[in-house]
């Protein structure tokens, strides 16, 4: 279980968030209620905002359909999809008794569970978007004096949880997220769900 924060951090050099879109984000959400979201030319993908899915004031971010789930597998799918080497093998070393010496047959139904504990660490649309922006120069690790709004990259919300996801401190950092996401050149665009 981890829990690490970045921020955005402003001034007037690259890689900062100029103070006047700050207050011009800021003023927004006051007068709207919503983050203010000036989306990049050509948007080539899309980062999902969900309010529904944290608690107020954050917002759960999404790469991909926050609504898609993990697809039915067969073992056989299941092996050659997160396995490793012959599909046979592995199902054998990974998930059998170290004495079972019978048949497999790998074209059965993949239990639901062990796919779903996969997928959600590495496929789901959290897990997507925790990737995507963890490789990102978004932000300070650091608190400091011209730190603003956050982004909580959660690997665990609690211990026995595999939650991995990203979440956006308030409406601003949901700005300022687009803003920086514009900054770099990623042609991702930020929509509320």
């Amino acid at each position: 279980m981890s829990i690490t924060r970045r921020q955005f951090l402003l001034g007037t050099t690259a890689g900062l968030i100029l103070p006047s879109f700050y207050e011009r984000a800021y003023s927004f959400f006051e007068n709207h209620g919503e983050p203010l979201l000036i989306l990049p030319k050509q948007p080539e993908e899309t980062l999902y905002a969900c309010a529904e899915f944290a608690e107020p004031p954050r917002f759960q971010l999404h790469l991909g359909d926050p609504e898609s789930g993990p697809p039915d597998m067969t073992i056989r799918e299941f092996c050659l999809k997160y396995g490793e080497g012959d599909p046979e093998t592995w199902w054998r070393e990974q998930w059998l008794c170290a004495d079972a010496s019978g048949p497999v047959d790998l074209d059965l139904k993949m239990d639901e569970w062990a796919v779903f504990d996969r997928w959600l660490r590495q496929e789901s649309s959290t897990a997507r978007a925790y990737h995507y922006l963890e490789s990102l120069d978004l932000g300070s690790d650091f608190n400091g004096p011209n730190a603003v709004g956050g982004l909580d990259f959660i690997d665990g919300a609690c211990p026995g949880n595999d939650y991995l996801g990203v979440e956006a401190l308030d409406p601003v950092s949901v700005s300022l997220l687009q803003h920086r996401l514009t900054d770099l050149g990623t042609g991702v665009r930020v929509e509320l769900y």
